[in-house]
């Protein structure tokens, strides 16, 4: 039995071990070993864990958490294998359903390397899209930021609530996005939020948010940076990312911009003046690294400063998000200015 049982752990470590090659092997030849790399690093991805069963010595409390470790280790190892995130049943049924062209999905639809956020078909053309350079500014009254949401109906479940409401309300990332305007407001700097509905139907978000967002320049034609507010969505044993800013907890932002645009190198040039303006004034309030979207446009060929902001994870909490809403700000009016 003695013999039975070692062979058994050997074997489902030597497996482990293969399936975790694989995995590498994966995220390397589809473009996504450095997200891997962060997670791993990060997290202090616990690989002596799964070797200490049956050490003498070890009390209950610490055997429980090893199970624990194991738990996780196991978690995340499906997760980077097939996309399924076992803490989330969605995933179970988006990742069959919707695998993306290049293999096996990540967390289903939202962490497809090429394209995270699921833009979905693009019905506008791609040789003749809508543009609007940003016009000059005349008067005070003139917006020069502009906030609307693709995806309402998300929200931070970090106190233990649901990560997202029905279809066809507004969630918490329309709470940010009204706080951020609000604060802008407040230093001078003329934003205007368009909290229309865009997810009522999640396949069809950016025909609708396209919609949105080209009403909003077309009414403001002199809008320097217009935001599409999300907020991410990660398996929760990657866990949550915060900074502390004046003693407070605040949730990260992350940049993503969608490449399938002859105008994007503009977009990036923003963001990462818009990252280093942000890194002098708050070290660590930004993911510095921009996630690009090789197969995705996410409305920024609309204008120039088009950006997709993800505040936080369904991780994190309201208040770790709405924290991030005055750091932004004064980012951005640094920036404009």
């Amino acid at each position: 039995m003695f013999y039975q049982n070692t062979w058994f752990r050997t074997m489902v470590v030597i497996l482990f071990l293969i399936l975790f090659l694989f995995a590498i092997y994966f995220c390397i030849v589809n473009n996504s070993s450095n997200y891997l790399i962060r997670i791993l690093s990060d997290r202090s991805f616990p690989f002596p864990m799964l070797l200490l069963d049956g050490v003498p010595g070890l009390s209950q409390p610490q055997r429980e958490y090893i199970e624990e470790m194991r738990y996780k280790a196991a978690a995340l190892g499906m997760y980077f294998l097939t996309g399924v995130n076992i803490s989330d049943a969605r995933t179970y049924f988006l990742s069959f359903y919707a695998p993306p062209k290049q293999g096996i999905s990540w967390v289903g639809w939202t962490y497809y390397p090429s394209d995270p956020e699921m833009e979905g078909p693009i019905l506008e053309p791609l040789d003749n899209p809508f543009y609007n350079k940003p016009a000059p500014i005349t008067s005070e009254h003139d917006a020069l930021v502009g906030i609307y949401h693709t995806h309402n109906a998300e929200c931070y479940a970090g106190n233990g609530g649901k990560d997202r409401v029905a279809g066809g309300d507004n969630g918490d990332v329309v709470k940010v996005g009204h706080a951020l305007a609000e604060a802008l407001n407040k230093m001078g700097v003329k934003t205007i939020q368009d909290q229309t509905v865009n997810d009522a139907d999640y396949a069809e978000s950016y025909n609708h948010s396209y919609e949105t967002a080209k009403k909003m320049l077309e009414e403001n034609p002199t809008i320097r940076i217009l935001l599409d507010l999300h907020r991410d969505g990660i398996p929760p044993e990657v866990g949550k990312s915060i900074v502390k800013i004046d003693g407070q907890n605040v949730a990260k932002i992350m940049v993503v911009i969608g490449q399938k645009n002859p105008n994007w190198e503009k977009n990036n040039r923003i963001a990462e003046e818009i990252i280093k303006i942000a890194e002098e004034k708050y070290p660590g309030l930004f993911f510095t690294r921009i996630t690009y979207a090789s197969e995705a446009r996410y409305n920024q060929f609309l204008t120039d400063g088009a950006l997709l902001l993800e505040v936080g994870s369904q991780l994190n909490t309201l208040e770790e998000a709405m924290n991030a809403t005055k750091p932004i700000a004064q980012v951005l009016k640094e920036y404009l200015q």
